[in-house]
């Protein structure tokens, strides 16, 4: 078996769940090898696309988008958009947020810890690197024009969508959160005029049982409801290995409901759209690749947990085991609940104004813990119980959230319909607390014995007093372990805006757009953090807050709490040129910026780690070019954008060795530039057979970095460093991605239905795991480092390149009937890849990292009425 280093390629035994789901398997392979046959000899898989016939000539079908807050053709607006309808989300299998990562080129879906339900998004090298709910994120998500923060369990909205639309690039104008790194617009399905609906029941490897369907009530002409719902249960992803009788972690049991109400009477329309969305997962494990035992706390753990090779063991079965299989002690919920309303009314005041109100309102909760050192040792992460046990029942962290927010718009025309223009007002209010503690280092009474003072000069381990009072220290927490609770404590972050957009257009040839926004954000904090020995109970966990003057607050008798709050403010704008040189092409030029508010480190403690971080800014130039036209009878669909950002005082959460232990602290890291193209082409070569091809190019990395790390020399002493990072690279972005997929209609009479044959593939190359690795050397030869730790981190800091490939058959209208049956393969060649996780070689000693799904096989049948 190949040893895992970070990515690799291995197979996993498939597990039937039935017999008639075997029989599903026996129709599907060949199917599936059929349609890999036809993608090598057709060399470029792609996404569907829709065609339709005028002059008998087949034409590409028009891609109606949103992107500027209203219904235009994609091909027309001069914004690079990815728009996938609902058509293509079930052709493709994607279920949710973490399937959009391997089918949208410039677009990742990664994570910072091991939590599924907490995705972390990133468009063009724009990626948050915490996802506290004290920061805003860089790429907000929206669902029925809501946005929803934090991006905790926006997950479980994928299903019942009429579209999935990634906005790339600062959306600074005209979308409720200003943001820099771009958008991801959720769409879900209007209620229908007529009755009718859907049941689709699918079954699949891992236990895999889900139900969806969704039902049109007209009441009336002008009120009509749609009634939707998921449930889904399966089985966990990873195979726990260790002989504890702990269940497979990764597993999901979801459930969501949606209620849509429309009502429209003359010119006034009335969308109100209530869902709610709940998960109850075991959760997922980081598999362990690495560690550092010369770094300060990597020589603490050492001594608690490596005294007999225990880590040294527990690292070599993982790499001699698949990336799905694990070994854990602790058996973390991770439960979260989701509710969201969104009302939209529109009142047509004449045929050139209107005015559109968008309400929107969400609750989040959100109970969890995590294994986080991923193996059978009680390291770091959840509260365990010493080497030896298994923590079934643990203390959780608590993380809830209430937002409301309100935007209203006045769209209108004017000059002859040559201006259309759009202005407006926005106002959000988010309030949120989190609460509970975590296992920083997990105690081990057995590791470290207790010595006595008289041997003070005695033994070279015990040279001087200072060195027993260290030895002490590090006895107490081999008995009690280290714990924190942080972050913990409230936030509240307000936001307002005013803006104005408009596109005038000279001739049919030339056209401008130009756009304007004014931002106002208040943010404030209130931090409750703890930490120290034993955990809540011990004497040794207390308030580790001081004041403005650096005075312990408990030492002064003071309740745990500091409030802290700031205010910021910036003008966003966009401007761009268009021009239609014929019908079909689209050439433009644009300027267009972005800002994300400032805020405070929720995990901070005293002055240094409380102080305000500041906004940061961006201004990207992109010059796009879209076009449909023929190559022969070929209907071909091209977009081309090439992007140079300018990206200035980077929000930064970096990770900081304090008096308590680990901690991470907030900062503006400087600036970078990133430049990048993205290319697409898709083309219906025959009536049956339609390619398309998507590549994605971005080039991103720090100008500017002095970053602050604290470093401790051979001898134990703890010292700051400012150290240049500005050859440092973004981290879990790849430089090169590229998506391919074929569909293949089977030409079949009618009376048999509809057959198609899907096959796609993701690639992307290499990623770095951690930005600080270009300072490795120097940190190594200042601290000590042995040679292997140093050769061992440097490897770990760079994920493998992968690809994913993805079959589908599907056969609508069954032998001329209202069922369809559909059967896939997902990661058909059970391609073992990195996703995220957490590297913190150079403070912690540790590195772990989480993986994509496995290879899943499944079938689904739907009815449609």
């Amino acid at each position: 078996m190949k040893s895992l280093a970070v990515s690799q390629s291995t197979s996993v035994q498939a597990d039937s769940t039935s017999r008639l789901f075997n029989n599903t398997i026996k129709l599907s392979m060949p199917l599936a090898s059929l349609a890999v046959a036809i993608a090598a000899a057709n060399y470029a898989p792609v996404a569907s696309a829709q065609v339709e016939y005028t002059d008998n000539m087949r034409f590409l079908e028009e891609v109606v988008v949103t992107a500027r807050r209203k219904e235009e053709s994609l091909q027309d607006i001069p914004v690079a958009v990815t728009a996938l309808d609902s058509e293509f989300l079930r052709e493709q299998n994607i279920v949710d947020l973490n399937d959009l990562g391997t089918r949208v080129p410039s677009f990742r879906v990664s994570t910072g810890g091991t939590s599924t339900n907490e995705p972390v998004l990133s468009i063009r090298g724009q990626r948050p690197t915490d996802s506290s709910i004290s920061l805003d994120a860089a790429i907000p998500v929206y669902f029925a024009d809501v946005v929803m923060t934090p991006s905790t369990a926006t997950n479980l909205a994928m299903y019942d969508l009429q579209s999935v639309q990634v906005l790339k690039g600062p959306q600074g104008t005209l979308f409720g959160r200003n943001s820099t790194g771009g958008a991801l617009l959720l769409t879900p399905k209007k209620p229908g005029t007529e009755l009718g609906g859907y049941v689709e029941v699918e079954a699949g490897e891992f236990d895999l049982i889900k139900t969806e369907g969704a039902v049109d009530i007209p009441i009336s002409d002008s009120l009509q409801v749609r009634l939707a719902g998921r449930m889904l249960q399966r089985d966990g992803y990873q195979q726990n290995k260790a002989d504890n009788g702990l269940d497979d972690p990764w597993d999901e049991d979801s459930k969501g409901a949606r209620v849509s109400i429309n009502y429209e009477q003359g010119k006034f329309s009335n969308l109100l759209m209530v869902a709610y969305d709940e998960n109850e997962m075991i959760g997922r494990v980081p598999v362990p690749t690495a560690f550092n035992g010369s770094v300060s706390l990597g020589k603490l753990t050492n001594a608690l947990f490596n005294y007999a090779g225990q880590i040294d063991d527990a690292l070599e079965w993982q790499q001699a085991h698949d990336a799905d299989e694990i070994q854990y002690d602790a058996e973390a919920p991770d439960e979260v609940e989701n509710t969201i309303v969104s009302n939209i009314s529109e009142y047509e005041i004449n045929d050139s104004l209107t005015v559109k109100n968008i309400f929107g309102y969400r609750k989040m909760e959100w109970n969890r813990s995590n294994d986080a050192d991923g193996t059978a040792l009680p390291i770091f992460g959840a509260q365990t119980q010493g080497e030896g046990f298994v923590t079934t029942d643990m203390p959780l962290i608590d993380t809830e959230s209430e937002q409301f927010s309100n935007e209203i718009q006045l769209l209108g025309s004017a000059f002859d319909d040559r201006l259309d223009w759009l202005v407006g007002a926005y106002w959000y209010e988010m309030k949120g607390s989190q609460r509970g503690d975590t296992q920083v280092l997990g105690p081990n009474p057995g590791s470290i014995p207790l010595l006595d003072p008289s041997l003070i000069g005695v033994i070279p381990q015990l040279p001087n007093m200072a060195a027993y009072q260290a030895y002490y220290q590090t006895y107490l927490i081999s008995q009690q372990g280290m714990f924190q609770s942080a972050p913990a404590g409230e936030v509240n972050n307000e936001a307002y805006g005013l803006f104005a957009e408009g596109t005038y257009t000279f001739n049919d040839s030339w056209s401008m757009t130009l756009g304007l926004r004014q931002s106002w954000d208040t943010r404030e904090v209130t931090v409750r953090n703890y930490g120290g020995l034993g955990g809540p109970g011990s004497p040794y966990y207390q308030c580790s807050v001081t004041d403005e003057d650096g005075i312990s607050l408990v030492s002064q008798g003071l309740p745990c709490e500091r409030t802290e709050d700031e205010d910021y403010s910036s003008p966003s704008w966009r401007a761009s040129v268009n021009y239609t040189p014929v019908d079909g092409h689209l050439l433009y030029g644009s300027v267009s910026t972005g800002y994300r508010a400032g805020g405070f480190n929720m995990r901070g403690n005293n002055n240094e780690t409380l102080q305000p971080f500041d906004e940061e800014t961006v201004v990207t130039y992109e010059f796009g070019h879209k076009a449909d036209w023929h190559l022969g009878s070929v209907p071909m669909r091209t977009n081309l954008a090439l992007y140079w950002q300018d990206y200035k005082d980077i929000q930064k959460t970096q990770s900081v060795i304090t008096d308590s232990g680990f901690g991470t602290a907030t900062v503006n890291a400087g600036k970078a530039t990133i430049k990048g193209a993205e290319f697409d082409i898709t083309a219906s070569v025959t009536e049956n057979l339609i390619l398309s091809l998507a590549y994605s190019y971005v080039d991103a990395g720090y100008d500017e970095w002095d970053s602050a790390q604290t470093w401790t020399s051979p001898l134990g002493q703890r010292q700051q460093v400012i150290v240049n990072l500005e050859d440092s690279n973004f981290v879990y972005m790849p430089e090169q991605t590229l998506t391919a997929s074929i569909n293949y209609s089977l030409p079949l009479d009618d009376s048999l239905g509809e057959m198609s044959l899907m096959a796609s593939v993701y690639w992307q190359d290499e990623m770095n795991t951690d930005e600080t690795s270009v300072v490795y050397a120097q940190q190594a030869a200042f601290e000590g480092w042995s040679s292997d730790d140093l050769a061992t981190a440097q490897k770990t800091a760079e994920a493998d390149s992968y690809s994913v490939v993805n079959l589908r058959f599907d056969w609508r209208n069954v032998m001329g009937s209202n069922f369809d049956f559909a059967t896939y393969v997902n990661n058909a060649t059970d391609e073992e890849y990195v996703v995220g996780g957490l590297n913190v070689l150079d403070s912690l000693g540790w590195a772990a990292f989480t993986y994509g799904a496995p290879r899943t096989i499944g079938a689904s049948l739907r009815y449609q009425f």
